[in-house]
């Protein structure tokens, strides 16, 4: 009932079309099944006593059941186009809820689970509230309208079909509940082994060049055969739902004929009531039989549709609306304020044994700082709290003299470009890829995407390129080289244009030729007037080009000073720079 009810919140506007279509559809096929022991009661009892008024009612009602048959598909078609949009549009909030999600949630989620929820989970609800509600709701009206029909007909047969039916229901509510719990069970392996499939994707060159694959080869083993385990006892307990159906039906319909067969013979009922009775019965036992193993798929469906719902309801953080494609008045608050970023005691710990604490940082409008340090000491996170992707437990976080949680996310990421360690290219042309920096009303004229690749030392290869900005990349852009996609990304940076720019670890994997050019836009950008802040592995390199640094260890803050002076500071050399 819980996810029942989630789902008629979220289906919104089409709430009243799917019910009313619903509705009009099960009562055409029930009043269908009526009309059936009509005619066969008719029919008989025309032929048994002669009577052509008999026969000429029940060839009207065929006639009338033909046209409800012809017309009865555009029914279900309209049912299903309307059910097809419901999830369409899910599937956009979903989309959007992904891109409003907070960094914990990715940190936190695998892949193969997301794109599992987006894609087939969602489907997952399409089968539910089409099919299975359709087949388990239609299967319910039939019962109770045959029921109906029956008691006009004979209310000893009635009470025989009653106790089948109900003796029918209890079994498959019985065996329905190990079910779902069958199905629960299938539905987290299901997501190990996805987990796991995409991890041997992601890294088969590791695989392919070390012995230890097949240590990953047996976990994948054991994990498939657990999840195929978990499939067998779910499909048998549906199986033996429907056998004890099948069984029951068969047991009811003899039951209605022997009986009938005897008041024939007393005189209490003619042959033609018997026979519409037994056909109502089968219709009964067949929906019966039916209803059973649609309630096994609705529940397996609605188990897979929750997770929908579960993460519809997750937490996330403030919208960003890069999608509205209106521009955020920041106020040029960088050609008013000489502090671009000071810190004041930040506390942030991702758990109990990763504690850091920034104090003590400012910088300057228009300055290019280096945070040095060993790998994991928080010089990423800095700049991941910069952007508000983690909240800071405690201390304070100032942009140009405001606190960070006085601008909106909108505002914020458009006055702070962030490129970091590994871009990522998207499947499309070269110029969408660039485009995707825009952070202005409308779209960039060419010009501009032109210039932005030239500020990144990009548009020469670009433009030796066949198809030159309109060359079409694969996903991630792993038909160009490393340094070739870092360029792309800093052309996207230029073409934001944002105040203050956040670079963690440009140069990393790249030749000595890229590296030098790396550093030079670094120079460039920082000439126009662009704060820069930097993480970078070189650090010698880096320091050469920097106007201040600081040197953290272990999530804090131990030395800072000109780059000059860290540069012919003896510790600094030991530990950073290789001499």
């Amino acid at each position: 009932m819980k996810d029942t009810r989630r789902f008629l919140r979220y289906i919104g506007k089409y709430r009243f079309r799917y019910w009313l279509i619903l509705i009009i559809t099960l009562i055409t096929e029930s009043a269908l099944q009526v009309l059936y022991s009509y005619v066969t009661k008719q029919t008989i009892n025309a032929i048994e006593f002669q009577n052509m008024q008999m026969f000429r009612a029940a060839v009207i009602v065929c006639v009338i059941i033909v046209i409800c048959k012809c017309l009865f598909p555009y029914l279900r078609y309209f049912h299903i186009h309307l059910v097809r949009r419901m999830v369409y549009e899910l599937k956009l909030k979903l989309f959007d809820k992904l891109l409003d999600m907070n960094m914990k949630f990715y940190d936190d989620t695998h892949s193969a689970e997301a794109m599992r929820i987006l894609n087939m989970d969602a489907d997952s609800l399409k089968t539910a509230w089409f099919s299975h509600v359709y087949w388990v709701s239609g299967k319910i009206v039939i019962v109770i309208a045959s029921v109906i029909a029956m008691c006009f007909y004979s209310t000893i047969l009635t009470c025989i079909a009653l106790i089948i039916s109900v003796l029918t229901a209890f079994v498959s509510i019985r065996i329905n509940n190990s079910i779902k719990k069958h199905a629960k069970n299938v539905q987290k392996k299901s997501a190990k082994l996805a987990a796991l499939f995409s991890d041997i994707i992601s890294g088969f060159v590791t695989l392919k060049m070390n012995p230890g694959a097949s240590i990953v080869l047996k976990h994948f083993y054991k994990e498939n055969e657990e999840s195929a385990q978990a499939e067998r006892s779910r499909v048998r307990m549906e199986a033996s739902l429907e056998m004890a159906a099948f069984l029951l039906g068969i047991i009811g319909s003899f039951g209605t004929i022997i009986v009938g067969a005897l008041l024939v013979a007393d005189g209490k009922l003619n042959f033609g009531i018997v026979m519409a009775v037994v056909t109502l019965q089968m219709s009964m036992s067949s929906s019966m039989q039916r209803f059973g193993s649609s309630l096994a798929a609705f529940s397996t469906s609605v188990v897979r549709a929750g997770h929908v719902f579960d993460f519809l309801e997750l937490e996330q953080e403030e919208c960003v609306g890069w999608n509205t494609q209106t521009q955020v008045d920041t106020v040029d608050l960088h050609d008013k304020c000489n502090v671009a970023i000071e810190l004041y005691k930040l506390h942030f710990s991702y758990n109990e044994d990763a504690k850091i604490y920034y104090d003590g940082l400012k910088v300057k409008n228009g300055e290019k700082i280096l945070l040095v340090g060993e790998s994991g000491c928080g010089k990423s996170t800095f700049l991941k709290l910069l952007l508000r992707f983690y909240p800071a437990q405690s201390g304070s976080v100032r942009l140009y003299g405001r606190e960070l949680n006085e601008y909106s996310l909108m505002q914020l990421r458009n006055m702070i470009t962030y490129v970091p360690q590994e871009s990522y290219l998207f499947e499309g042309t070269i110029r969408e890829n660039i485009e995707y920096g825009w952070n202005k009303a409308g779209s960039p004229d060419m010009d501009m995407i032109v210039r932005a690749a030239k500020q990144a030392y990009a548009d020469e290869f670009i433009s030796e390129l066949p198809d030159g900005y309109d060359t079409r990349l694969t996903a991630g852009g792993m038909n160009l080289s490393g340094g070739q996609r870092q360029r792309i990304a800093i052309a996207r940076a230029m073409l934001k244009d944002s105040p203050v720019i956040l670079m963690d670890e440009p140069s990393m994997g790249l030749s000595p030729i890229f590296v030098n050019e790396i550093f030079d836009i670094i120079q460039k950008v920082s000439a126009g007037g662009t704060t820069v802040l930097l993480v970078e592995q070189n650090a010698k390199k880096a320091l050469s080009i920097a106007d201040r640094g600081y040197v953290l260890e272990t999530g804090k803050i131990v030395l800072e000073g000109k780059a000059s002076e860290l540069l012919n500071d003896e510790s600094v050399k030991k530990a950073y720079l290789g001499e």
